[in-house]
């Protein structure tokens, strides 16, 4: 009798903590969506203002050509104004100069904090400024970043927890990227394989109520067509496969080359030591000087890369094109205002996936009129050799373009990007961003250590490192500790000759000061390097 009181007992006790599980899960999935509302909201505005500012600045140019005796000096001018505030402005929220990924990503590793108060409107109006002005910036960064702040908003007021004020933090970034390209499965990529490589079902779930809340405000707003407006592509024949394994090369190439250049720049950059808002007035007017002879290199690039989708743009210019753009946008990110590298490096790659397409035409009849579908691949590709994302790539394009029809040479070409920029040993740019920003942090003074505990959870990749090693051969400090090991459906109690394999998910407690290190080093011993 007593066995059987105490087996009602345990069993009531299970169906509580389930229930009290779900409740939980249910209660954060609320708190995504608002996430997600709120950072949909701010996307669709950052991407209105944005579009009013181009026709402003198209108007102004059309206009400015009218008066060849003086004209050339009105967009210079304007912009080297609208330059030098938007730089000022920045300096009220460093955290908001350029992409704002690379911080959002130290928040997330515990590196560095999240102000959703000044983060907003500083990148709001200094992005909205920059860009306007004719800066090679892109919207996503600012509209990610903001979607953090979003994020944090949220659980400044509804959150209990650490990890899950973190979480949000996340979802709230996927949702801002969902925003501004109407691409929610993208945002929910994001997360997963930039932001918290984690599929944990909290981060999974919340990333994506976030990510399709802010994309139904976005399409109720601007309209359910995708970002980029193509006509109908032609079918691509299987023996046009070794020009995309061409392409794929280049993009790997370039896409390395575009790293490098972005951090040799921004070290030049440093060296300068010039005030922000002095800078951003100067690129400004130079930018508006060039913009003045070949507008379409100025902004994100947008209408750009819709005449290159088109085949508008002929073989002869987009060499210059290619170059123009390529520093105009290496120049503007390193002056440090908000603005993002999405968009120019997608116009970049669309530039040279339509170069290797109508060479390719030239050189071989039959090849003729695929352009388009090669600057669709390119701008894949060239997107995954320069972030190292290639999910989050090839569904960003998918979604981007609406066209599913090219998934064989997309795949084939990513994948040989991918592979070209992992062998010619270039860090991930947003990875390099990060690295860069908080190598800053040397030689400053540490605040006064906390003893507050933290949790947090790392995903062992396949080939990682840490595959076949045992807990304690991860050699983690004393003060933490492995609390849990999540293998498939079964939660495992680590012990130190416990063997991690490929998928285990492991959770970590540390103390605060030092959980920041103790996670950026297990994400090296446990994500994949080929």
């Amino acid at each position: 009798m007593r066995n059987e009181f105490a087996l009602v007992k345990r069993h009531s006790l299970y169906n509580n903590l389930v229930l009290l599980k779900y409740d939980f899960y249910l209660r954060f999935l609320l708190k995504g969506i608002l996430a997600g509302i709120v950072a949909g909201m701010v996307g669709v505005a950052f991407r209105l203002v944005l579009t009013e500012g181009d026709m402003w600045r198209n108007g102004l140019l059309t206009w400015a050509r009218s008066v060849p005796v003086w004209g050339w000096l009105v967009l210079p001018g304007l912009g080297a104004v609208a330059g030098a505030f938007a730089g000022w402005l920045t300096g009220l929220a460093p955290e908001a100069a350029g992409s704002g990924i690379p911080h959002v990503e130290a928040v997330l590793i515990g590196r560095r904090e999240l102000v959703w108060w000044r983060v907003i409107p500083v990148k709001f109006i200094a992005g909205a400024l920059a860009i306007g002005a004719g800066l090679s910036l892109g919207r996503e960064g600012p509209t990610v970043q903001m979607g953090a702040a979003a994020g944090q908003l949220i659980s400044k007021y509804c959150s209990r927890s650490k990890t899950e004020a973190l979480n949000l933090i996340a979802c709230g970034a996927g949702a801002g990227l969902a925003a501004a390209f109407n691409a929610p499965l993208a945002g929910v990529i994001f997360v997963l394989e930039e932001l918290r490589r984690n599929f944990s079902p909290y981060v999974l779930g919340g990333a994506f109520v976030a990510s399709i809340t802010a994309d139904l405000i976005s399409q109720k707003i601007l309209g359910p067509l995708p970002t980029f407006r193509l006509k109908e592509l032609l079918p691509v024949p299987l023996n046009t496969l070794p020009l995309f394994v061409i392409l794929g090369i280049l993009a790997g190439i370039f896409g390395v080359l575009f790293n490098r250049t972005l951090k040799g720049f921004l070290a030049a950059a440093d060296r300068l030591k010039l005030p922000r808002w002095l800078r951003a007035a100067v690129l400004a007017f130079m930018a508006g000087l060039v913009g003045y002879f070949l507008p379409q290199v100025l902004g994100g690039g947008h209408q750009l890369a819709e005449e290159v989708l088109w085949g508008r743009v002929p073989v002869n210019i987009i060499p210059l094109l290619f170059v123009v753009k390529f520093l105009l946008t290496m120049f503007s990110y390193s002056v440090g205002v908000p603005g993002g590298i999405f968009l120019p490096l997608l116009v970049l790659g669309a530039l040279l996936g339509s170069l290797v397409g109508q060479v390719g035409g030239l050189l071989v009849p039959w090849y003729q009129g695929l352009d388009p579908a090669f600057a669709v691949v390119g701008m894949a590709a060239y997107f995954v050799a320069i972030v190292r994302s290639p999910l989050t790539g090839i569904i960003l394009i998918i979604e981007m373009t609406g066209s599913y029809q090219h998934i064989l040479p997309l795949l084939l070409t990513c994948m040989i990007s991918y592979l070209v920029a992992e062998a010619l040993g270039c860090l991930p740019v947003y990875e390099m961003l990060l690295e860069r920003d908080l190598a800053k942090e040397e030689g400053k003074s540490l605040s006064a250590e906390s003893k507050e505990m933290v949790a947090f959870e790392v995903a062992v990749e396949s080939m990682a490192r840490a595959c076949g090693l045992r807990v304690k051969d991860l050699n983690l400090p004393d003060d933490c500790l492995v609390v849990a090991i999540r293998r498939g459906s079964r939660e495992l109690i680590p012990r130190g000759n416990t063997r991690l394999i490929e998928g285990d998910h492991i959770t970590v407690i540390a103390p605060d000061n030092k959980a920041a290190a103790i996670n950026e080093a297990l994400i090296k011993a446990t994500r994949c390097r080929i």
